[in-house]
């Protein structure tokens, strides 16, 4: 059979469960029996035993950690301290407030890896004083936009989830995420700084060093969490499920016994959500990898590889970029990534692209699918919390969807930019 030939059903039956609004990992799951039964011509034992052999896979045990260490944090003060206190850091720059949003949700990132328990944690905290001081929509499109930052910033749950899929490092992907990270937050900050004017009617605030220790004491807790996970895996003493682990544990610790923010009837509650969400993370895995299996089986890479034989280094990571985009708009970034990361993987190692920069690629572009209408989950999240219209908020967000796109555009061919820390701590 041809690529065509192959695809296009393919392709319709995920349009067409997805319209019919059946869960993500459904229509994936759908489309892999297709391509077991009807073009591998193989049995339903394969994709049973495929659905429960990817489960095994000891790299996802980092999820859950990450996912409680993330809602413990959302059902504590640990967000709010650590808001805090870059608000006394910057109030004195001009869009301080905004950057500080900007800043703590790239180390809130680098804490939960959850772009939605950062729009969740950062919209209730941040809101009402953004709207207050530079209005509405800027207040919508920085809390939306910035909580995919934790998609970018390491330990990135999106990061795991291509490690598996193409069983790249995941510790070398973390390093490769860090510098890209951290350039989106510096261009967005600057971003902001042009675009904040000052607000006649709140007076200008001065730096204090005062308040800013006073905050600085109080956020301790929560700064040493980025301490333990990177530091950890950085080091080279802690595996990234190590060290998913201990930030569980650590945050538990410091918000049950010490800060004693949780009361012991909310425990079960924060549970049951990361539970539920590590669920889902790990059927959409599961479907995924069965999905992955029979277009090898059907030699869907091979056919992928031979149909972008022609094109060079440019062509194909701007192809990729589209296609990154478009998928973003549309499906779940773990769905997106254990889809065509595998399929795409050999064409980009035929021209010479390295894993590890592909994967900083596939994170960075659908990490703008998260905000990015008509599906992006932090847009429903803002929705479910501020209570805001979806047009209202898809508007706020037009000028960062550009910014994020600029600098994924960067990030794709200044390939440096993901390869330094890697090649320097290999």
């Amino acid at each position: 059979m041809s690529l065509l030939e192959i695809l296009i059903p393919v392709v319709l039956i995920l349009i067409v469960l997805s319209l019919l609004k059946c869960p993500i990992y459904v229509s994936i799951l759908a489309s892999a029996i297709y391509l077991q039964v009807f073009v591998n011509n193989m049995s339903l034992t394969n994709v049973f035993t495929g659905f429960f052999e990817a489960m095994t896979k000891n790299s996802l045990m980092a999820v859950p950690y990450f996912m409680v260490a993330g809602s413990i944090i959302a059902a504590s003060s640990l967000g709010t301290r650590l808001i805090n206190v870059f608000i006394e850091l910057f109030k004195a720059v001009r869009g301080g407030l905004p950057i500080a949003c900007v800043v703590a949700n790239g180390i809130f990132g680098a804490i939960s890896g959850s772009g939605p328990a950062a729009t969740a944690v950062f919209g209730k905290i941040c809101h009402e004083p953004l709207a207050k001081r530079h209005g509405e929509k800027l207040a919508l499109g920085v809390i939306v936009s910035s909580a995919s930052l934790s998609t970018v910033i390491p330990p990135s749950i999106s990061m795991i989830i291509y490690g598996v899929a193409t069983e790249t490092s995941i510790t070398k992907l973390f390093l490769a995420g860090f510098i890209p990270g951290v350039f989106i937050v510096l261009i967005v900050s600057i971003y902001l700084i042009i675009v904040c004017k000052p607000n006649p009617d709140i007076p200008v605030e001065k730096f204090s060093g005062k308040a800013f220790g006073k905050a600085l004491w109080k956020s301790i807790p929560v700064l040493i969490l980025p301490v333990i996970v990177l530091g950890g895996v950085y080091s080279g003493l802690c595996s990234p499920t190590e060290s998913g682990a201990l930030a569980a544990i650590y945050s538990f610790i410091v918000a049950v016994f010490i800060l004693r923010d949780i009361k012991p009837n909310r425990i079960i509650p924060v549970f049951k959500d990361s539970a539920r969400t590590t669920a889902q993370v790990f059927l959409l895995i599961a479907t995924s990898t069965v999905f992955s299996q029979a277009a090898t089986i059907a030699q869907l890479p091979a056919k992928l590889s031979a149909a972008f034989a022609s094109m060079g280094q440019v062509q194909f990571l701007l192809m990729l970029n589209i296609l990154l985009l478009i998928m973003g708009c549309f499906f779940d970034t773990g769905a997106a990534i254990l889809i065509l990361a595998p399929m795409l993987l050999p064409t980009a190692l035929a021209l010479n692209i390295e894993p590890l920069h592909l994967g900083i690629v596939f994170v960075t572009n659908l990490a703008v699918g998260l905000f990015t209408p008509p599906f992006g989950l932090n847009i429903f999240v803002a929705q479910s919390v501020l209570k805001r219209p979806m047009g209202l908020i898809s508007k706020s967000l037009v000028p960062y969807i550009i910014i994020y796109i600029a600098c994924v555009l960067v990030i794709t061919y200044v390939p440096q930019m993901s390869m330094i820390l890697p090649n320097l701590l290999a």
